[in-house]
């Protein structure tokens, strides 16, 4: 049964258990996207460019967009889409999937018609959410002799590609890496925007992590777009450059190594988020620090976001990361 949650401050609910426990946390650990960057005008429009792009060199047609920003949240509010490029991924497939039963590459009939975006995402989170989650729901839906033709059109490689393209823009080279970039201009990271401010995390006085999906590369460049360069300690930012991907919980095992808080929260937008704190609570030691998780709202999921942390009976939930830790550094000042 959910704990009752009450807006303690503007911005931040809390059940009385996770109050009294805010008053020893000494330190935070953010999820990036939605968390301490608005993504919302940069990550969702890649996957509508890159999804488009990729399907017409693949002989689509059509003037309807495949998917458009809103409907990339069910994939998201789904869960195992931590990774923007993986979901695109799931994306393509999804059409691929739709022609070959529909015999059709004509984006005018395929958008909208059944099964649509919000109806394939509800069915990956049948299977487990995340990519293959949703490879799985899609197989049921065609022949076998058809789905390895959907194999060979369906180059995740590719789709990533134009995912980094699209995001870095002429700045792909050193953001990821990629030799000779076709899409020229500035990317769609030049449109995010910081969600905290620098002044605001050293007036809290907190120790800061980070645990992000995103490259060390690209995590470095939104930073320092953010004006949060050199805020947080390398060795406590676990990016995918180390081989770990949420919700394995060993990131925050790593972070709370560095840390070594007496009680650190994990701050995040999305499902996944949630996952990696419950899944590093149900394997730590007693010489590990507990962890409590903040559903930060408003992110990847969207308005489901709300709904989606209570049912799993999170605890905790914010408006925006400064609300939070102004929020615990208020705590923290309260008498014990």
């Amino acid at each position: 049964m959910n704990q009752e949650l009450v807006e303690v401050v503007p911005g931040v609910h809390s059940t009385s258990r996770a109050v009294m426990q805010a008053e020893v946390v000494d330190a935070v650990v953010f999820d990036v996207d939605g968390v301490l960057i608005d993504v919302h005008h940069s990550y969702p429009l890649v996957i509508c460019l890159a999804t488009e792009a990729y399907l017409k060199e693949v002989g689509f047609t059509g003037t309807k967009p495949p998917v458009t920003p809103e409907e990339t949240t069910f994939f998201k509010a789904a869960g195992g889409f931590n990774s923007d490029w993986n979901l695109t991924q799931g994306i393509v497939l999804s059409y691929l999937v739709k022609s070959a039963a529909r015999g059709s590459r004509d984006l005018d009939a395929l958008v909208g018609a059944e099964p649509n975006l919000e109806t394939i995402a509800r069915a990956s989170a049948e299977f487990g959410g995340g990519l293959a989650g949703l490879t799985q729901g899609l197989k049921n839906l065609v022949e076998l002799k058809d789905w390895q033709g959907i194999q060979d059109l369906w180059d995740g490689e590719r789709i990533t590609r134009l995912c980094q393209e699209f995001y870095a823009g002429e700045e792909a080279d050193i953001v990821f890496g990629l030799a000779d970039p076709q899409v020229t201009g500035p990317g769609m990271m030049k449109r995010e925007k910081p969600l905290v401010s620098r002044e605001a995390l050293e007036r809290a006085g907190l120790q800061y992590g980070v645990y992000t999906g995103r490259n060390y590369g690209e995590t470095l460049k939104a930073l320092d777009l953010a004006g949060l360069h050199g805020v947080f300690r390398r060795e406590a930012m676990i990016t995918e450059s180390e081989g770990l991907k949420k919700p394995n919980p060993e990131g925050l095992f790593r972070i709370a190594k560095v840390l070594r808080p007496r009680l650190m929260i994990f701050a995040g937008d999305n499902l996944d988020d949630w996952q990696t704190a419950s899944r590093y609570e149900a394997e730590r030691s007693l010489e590990d620090p507990p962890c409590l998780f903040c559903g930060v709202l408003g992110g990847s999921p969207g308005p489901l976001s709300y709904g989606l942390f209570r049912e799993r009976g999170a605890t905790l939930l914010t408006q925006s990361a400064e609300a939070l830790i102004a929020w615990v550094a208020e705590r923290r000042r309260a008498p014990g």
